[in-house]
């Protein structure tokens, strides 16, 4: 008569062993033990259990007394299943030699380190980025990166010039930004009223993620948009975006009026976002528009304008005495970075 056998899983293979004693009996045998990863981004945030085959002996034979080397014996067997699983192993990585690339985010931000906290505290277990996991790359073409905005406007205040005043004209010759699309990039669009809004709603369409990829701070409440005004809701909505692999949309509002742009600047500053654009008006008048824009670049980077309402005066032109490059022209990405 064959022998009997059957799988059994469990979270460790000790503790499978205990059960197979406990049930069968002493002449049960693991015959082979697998180890199993389940779920996760190319490994990233899976779940790992084993998996054992039991041999029986065939049913009607006499059970044998227990046997006195009881030690020796699970010794013996520990050894035997941890070749198993070494097997196993070497098996599996032939069969899968790379892992699937995981979605891209911006490892060298420094609130990414505060998202694999979040990550590890929703989960329960530490989380560590894949090895591979490089910083994202922002989709092409940008003209200008955070060292020469950096220098441009470090240029521009050492001179006559004071904060809020017109930088110097970008050239014509640059190519227009665009929104940053790795999956847990946090891109912040800052603005009055409800312009910020509007912006990060056409730009989370444009990029397939729509609602769901879409928060909001600062003054701004709406309903079905939820809110990300700390560190740690940021964080949240960040794991979200790696998990569904898209970016997130961060739309500050200032008010109307753009007032207490005191404490408006150290918040914008304290929630870290990869990339920070600017909505304006084109109708309002460019003085008031550089007050208020000028006080945000005053706390980040500001990597480029969003404008809307060209249609609505006569000098749309005004905008460009910013000397931000304009990546976003009334709801989809701008042909040029100066009007």
């Amino acid at each position: 008569m064959e022998p009997r056998r059957f799988q059994l899983e469990g979270t460790s293979l000790d503790a499978l062993k205990a059960q197979v004693f406990a049930e069968h009996g002493p002449r049960a045998r693991i015959i082979a033990a697998e180890k199993v990863t389940v779920g996760g981004i190319g490994g990233f945030l899976s779940r790992q259990h084993y998996e054992v085959t039991v041999e029986l002996p065939p049913s009607g034979r006499r059970r044998a007394a227990v046997e006195p080397d009881l030690p020796s014996r699970a010794s013996s067997e520990r050894a035997g299943i941890s070749a198993l699983l070494e097997e196993a192993d070497r098996a599996e990585s032939t069969l899968h030699p790379a892992a699937p690339a995981a979605p891209s985010v911006s490892t060298g931000s420094h609130a990414f380190a505060e998202l694999m906290d979040t990550l590890a505290a929703s989960t329960g277990a530490p989380v560590q980025a894949p090895a591979a996991f490089a910083p994202a790359q922002p989709p092409a073409p940008v003209p200008l990166n955070r060292i020469e905005l950096n220098q441009l406007q470090a240029g521009q205040l050492q001179g006559n010039q004071q904060p809020g005043m017109a930088l110097e004209p970008v050239q014509r010759t640059s190519l227009p930004p665009a929104p940053l699309g790795g999956a847990g990039d946090l891109v912040m669009v800052v603005g009055l009223g409800d312009e910020a809004l509007e912006v990060c709603r056409s730009m989370a369409d444009l990029a397939g993620s729509g609602a769901a990829a879409v928060r909001v701070a600062g003054v701004l409440e709406t309903d079905g948009v939820g809110r990300a005004a700390d560190r740690r809701a940021v964080a949240t909505a960040r794991a979200a975006g790696v998990m569904a692999g898209h970016a997130i949309f961060l739309a500050y509002g200032l008010g109307r009026s753009g007032t207490e742009m005191g404490r408006h600047s150290t918040l914008i500053s304290a929630l870290a976002a990869d990339q920070v654009w600017v909505a304006v008006d084109a109708g309002r008048k460019p003085e008031d528009t550089a007050a208020w824009v000028g006080a945000v670049r005053s706390a980040v980077v500001v990597d480029a304008a969003a404008v809307e309402g060209i249609d609505t005066t006569g000098t749309p032109q005004s905008v460009n005495s910013l000397g931000l490059p304009i990546g976003w022209l009334d709801g989809g990405p701008s042909p040029t970075p100066v009007l």
